[in-house]
């Protein structure tokens, strides 16, 4: 459901003239130090001002040994399509952005736990950062950034007992993978 979303964005942004500045593809460091979570983003100009962004990220590995008693995980597999508005000029200077997301995930044995939650959530973001041009094709992004929404869930005793010791829905706000350090390639 998630790759039809962001193909038709992408479908219908393709319209946009690709000339000189328009469109960038960039990667968030802190998410590849999360347990190696792959990502990208590419984001689209529509004005002097304003850019719409699809960014997606995965990842789908454990680590540890159950066998040991350490395993752990930040599986992750989601999406969100936003727009973002710059103070000056877009891919340089100040920004603030919105964007609606979701993800399925897969999370546990973090911090000497054993419980595991898993789940989907969905929910609206928001961010604000800055961008460093380096040069005329590279850029520094910096950004913080929260969403809330909704989630579904399932809590486990352990990663593979299955002994479910909670099992709901409920809101939550959390930081965002907008929280970043990206590298940024403008076309």
């Amino acid at each position: 459901m998630i790759r039809r979303e962001v193909l038709l964005l992408v479908a219908l942004l393709c319209g946009v003239s690709a000339g000189a500045q328009k469109v960038s593809v960039s990667t968030n460091i802190l998410n590849w130090a999360d347990f190696a979570t792959i990502n990208g983003e590419i984001s689209f100009t529509v004005s002097r001002h304003v850019s719409l962004n699809a960014a997606g990220q995965y990842n789908g590995w454990s680590f540890g040994s159950v066998e040991k008693g350490n395993p752990f995980q930040d599986r992750v597999r989601g999406g969100a399509l936003g727009m973002r508005y710059w103070t000056w000029n877009v891919f340089s200077g100040w920004w603030f952005g919105l964007n609606a997301r979701c993800e399925e995930y897969n999370r546990g044995g973090l911090f000497g736990k054993m419980d595991t939650e898993e789940g989907f959530a969905l929910g609206v973001g928001l961010s604000l950062g800055y961008t460093y041009m380096l040069s005329r094709h590279w850029n520094l992004d910096f950004g913080i950034g929260g969403w809330c929404g909704g989630k579904s869930y399932t809590t486990y005793a352990c990663p593979r007992c299955g002994t479910i010791i909670d099992k709901g829905r409920k809101f939550f706000a959390m930081p965002s993978a907008d929280t970043q350090i990206s590298i940024v390639y403008i076309f």
